[in-house]
This record gives C-alpha cells, sequence and structure tokens, in this order.
C-alpha cells in the first residue's frame, strides 16, 4: 500500500500495518484537474467533521461527503487516502479509492463512489470484490456507494451551508429550541422566535437549519425543506 503526507513524496506500508495516523494525515494520492468540457466537476467541500475542505471528484462525491459529514458516527473522512498496489501478475495492477472513514468506534470503512450503472459492470464487481478481499484480510470494511435521494442530499447540502457565527448561535439558538415543538411548522417556529428576539426571521431561519445540522432538530429529510416544513 502507497501512502502520501504531502502529496509530494509517498511511502509504502503492508496493508496490515496500517494505522489511524496514516489515515488521518494522508494526502490524496491523485491530482483534481478541471477542464473545459469535464464531464465530472471536482469541487472542495468544508467538511464540519475534519474542520478542513475535503477534495471531491464529482458532484457525486459531494452528495456522499454530505451525508457521512453529517453522520454523528463518523469521526475523521479523507479522500484518495491510500492506493493499493498490486503484485506483478495478478489481476489488478493497482486501486485508489475516493474515500476512508474512521468511525466513532475506531473501525475503518474504505469506500468507492460509483453511479449506479457503473458499479454493476462486470469490471467493476470483479475489481470491488478483489479489493474487498484484500481490505476485508486488514480487518478494514469495503463499501460501494451509488447515491441516495437528492432531496436528503438537497436538504443536508442546505442545512451544511448554513455558516452561524457561534456568538450568534448561542443567543439565537435557544430561544429556536423554546419555540420548536413537534408537530409545529417551521415558518411559525421561526416568527416566534424572531418576535421575542427582535431580530430578522431570516436570521433566525439560518440559525434553525444549523441546528437542524447539529441534529438539535428534526423533519422529514424526504421531502423539500421550506418554511412549510413539520418539525418531529
Amino acid at each position: 500500500m502507497l501512502l502520501s503526507r504531502d502529496g509530494s513524496t509517498g511511502y509504502a506500508r503492508p496493508i496490515s500495518q496500517v494505522s489511524w495516523a496514516d489515515l488521518v494525515f494522508c494526502h490524496p494520492m491523485r491530482d483534481f484537474s478541471r477542464r473545459h468540457g469535464q464531464v465530472n466537476k471536482p469541487v472542495a467541500f468544508f467538511s464540519r467533521t475534519v474542520g478542513d475542505l475535503i477534495a471531491c471528484e464529482s458532484q457525486h462525491e459531494r452528495r456522499f461527503m454530505i451525508l457521512v459529514d453529517w453522520n454523528l458516527d463518523v469521526v475523521h473522512i479523507a479522500a484518495q487516502p491510500f492506493t493499493i498496489d498490486f503484485p506483478v501478475g495478478h489481476e489488478l495492477d493497482s486501486h485508489t479509492p475516493d474515500f476512508v472513514l474512521i468511525t466513532r468506534t475506531g473501525g475503518v470503512v474504505v469506500v468507492d463512489v460509483k453511479w449506479h450503472t457503473a458499479a454493476e459492470t462486470a469490471d467493476v464487481l470483479r475489481r470491488h470484490a478483489v479489493v474487498d478481499k484484500v481490505l476485508a484480510s486488514a480487518g478494514i470494511q469495503h463499501a460501494v456507494w451509488v447515491g441516495a435521494p437528492q432531496v436528503i442530499t438537497s436538504n443536508l447540502a442546505l442545512f451544511a451551508s448554513a455558516r452561524v457565527p457561534e456568538p450568534t448561535l448561542a443567543i439565537i439558538g435557544p430561544e429556536v429550541l423554546k419555540a420548536a415543538r413537534s408537530g409545529a411548522r417551521v415558518g411559525e417556529v421561526v416568527n416566534q422566535a424572531a418576535e421575542f428576539l427582535q431580530v430578522p426571521a431570516p436570521v433566525v431561519l439560518v440559525v434553525l437549519r444549523r441546528l437542524l445540522w447539529d441534529h438539535e432538530l428534526t423533519i422529514d429529510l424526504s421531502r423539500p425543506f421550506d418554511t412549510e416544513t413539520i418539525l418531529l
């Protein structure tokens, strides 16, 4: 297995000896390009989990990042963390997975992100079967993510974009939570808190979105979020 901590120089590590430190401090193994006419559009996603940007090679990968960044069981995320080099004569030359996740319980999950149609081709199925077996020998889980309903990732993207200064959150957040109740509409909660605090309703709405991202409030993610959304 090849890894890098600076993107310029690499080092080898037997897969059975890979440590959390190797995965936490790893640097993406490939360069991310963006050119005219390119089908996939690489982006940098700011992850609250790691407090830094994570490179995504496509919007599809960004949608996956939004989901795992919101998952409280995930404590670290890294893009293109390593390259598995296979022996000479093996059916595969190498494989660089898209992401690695470290969970709250210390588990390591390596993820390849594919469109559903691409994931079901014979070559890709065989490749992932080989990678799955190699990683399992080191106690590492392997998963292939093909997508989630767009309404869910769109809602979470909206919540993730709610940038609220901590002093503002400390003042407005408690009043939003006080006004919130199961069955209440978002607009009702926002207006009640805004009237009490004498602050603009749009400001309160951004704070409410931040509280949804922080799991302080809950809604049905399968429906588009708006002021008519009902709190659970």
